[in-house]
């Protein structure tokens, strides 16, 4: 028996709604659906490193694809800024067979650490392409259906004791619910996560929502501006800027001065303004990787550099995520389990202990 976890990246509750899902419905019959809440920043590396520990940003260490460390910015692509164990590095170490299938090295490098067999599909190994074939590329929209055609194909060849399998979010980035790329999006995973259910219990859960974005807000301008000394940080940023252009719903703000900061950008449009301590109360974040401020966006508001005029707010045209408006996120459990929060999923299955979080 394989019990299989899924990360399905960027599914919306919205691209449930507006497509049929029969697989998805079956087991939900037999189980349990509905919506539960996501970690803030609503970000992959976030949601996904909760996800696979069951547990908060402050006890992970995670609160952003990119933060300053000592002055100096860093993307969050290993293991290393992990603060405790995964629930499949924890699972491994028991003496289980643990298999996590992703799509990008970064996240191989996050959750593939300890005892367990982690192969992505940007740079798939010898052994996952001879039984299931070459990935069509990681910004495919058939990627994910490619990583769920990978995990069926694990599950029935090498019938591992855990299963995890984290897809991509491309085409909600690009493509809107009830659009024919996202209909079909949704189908490849819904018909994967049926086929998974043939070999145990499967449990599913979204790692962030997708909203489209038309206003852009040029936070590190507005603070020179009003000459407030202040670093911003970008918590999307990251390496692969197809999906999103760096352009996200939240932005960390590094200053000696959050009194002015705060005042500089109290009439930016679409923006909410949160210190540290209580941002760190209310979203259960690590202050010593969380900014002095943090500036999240309504659900229409991306932050970024505005790089030509002397506009400090501009039109966009984008899908993305990152504030809390991309916070409620799908699950699915063939348990029955219920699913308060994302952190939980893991739990759905018994795996990991109620007391992580």
């Amino acid at each position: 028996m394989t019990r299989t976890v899924a990360c399905l990246d960027g599914l919306d509750p919205d691209y449930l709604a507006a497509t049929a899902t029969p697989e998805w419905d079956t087991i939900a019959e037999e189980g349990a659906t509905g919506v539960c809440d996501g970690l803030v920043p609503s970000l992959t590396n976030v949601n996904n490193v909760g996800i696979v520990t069951g547990r908060h940003p402050t006890k992970t260490g995670v609160t952003a694809n990119t933060f300053l460390d000592d002055g100096d910015r860093v993307y969050v692509e290993d293991a290393r800024f992990l603060r405790c164990w995964t629930v499949l590095a924890e699972t491994a170490d028991e003496g289980a067979d643990v298999i996590a299938l992703v799509a990008k090295e970064k996240l191989r490098r996050l959750v593939g650490d300890g005892g367990v067999v982690a192969a992505s599909a940007q740079e798939p190994p010898r052994w996952l392409t001879d039984l299931v074939g070459d990935p069509p590329g990681i910004y495919s929209g058939d990627a994910s259906a490619w990583l769920l055609d990978a995990a069926v194909a694990v599950a029935d060849a090498r019938d591992p004791d855990v299963l995890y399998v984290s897809t991509t979010d491309v085409v909600p980035h690009k493509h809107a619910p009830g659009t024919d790329a996202a209909d079909a999006w949704v189908a490849a995973l819904s018909d994967g996560l049926g086929r998974l259910r043939e070999f145990g219990p499967v449990a599913a859960v979204a790692d962030h929502g997708m909203n489209h974005k038309d206003r852009r807000v040029d936070v590190a301008a507005l603070l020179a501006d009003a000459a407030v000394p202040a670093e911003t940080v970008r918590c999307i940023r990251d390496r692969h800027v197809y999906h999103h252009q760096n352009l996200g719903g939240a932005a960390y703000v590094y200053t000696d001065d959050p009194a002015a900061a705060t005042e500089a950008l109290e009439d930016a449009p679409g923006t909410e303004v949160v210190d540290r301590a209580t941002a760190c109360d209310r979203f259960r974040l690590d202050p010593e990787r969380t900014g002095d401020l943090l500036v999240l966006g309504d659900e229409r508001t991306v932050f970024g550099p505005i790089n030509e005029g002397d506009d400090r707010v501009d039109r966009v045209n984008l899908r993305s995520h990152g504030s809390i408006h991309e916070r409620d996120v799908p699950f699915l459990a063939s348990t029955g389990e219920e699913v308060a929060e994302s952190v939980e999923i893991f739990a759905a299955v018994g795996l990991g202990s109620s007391d992580q979080t």
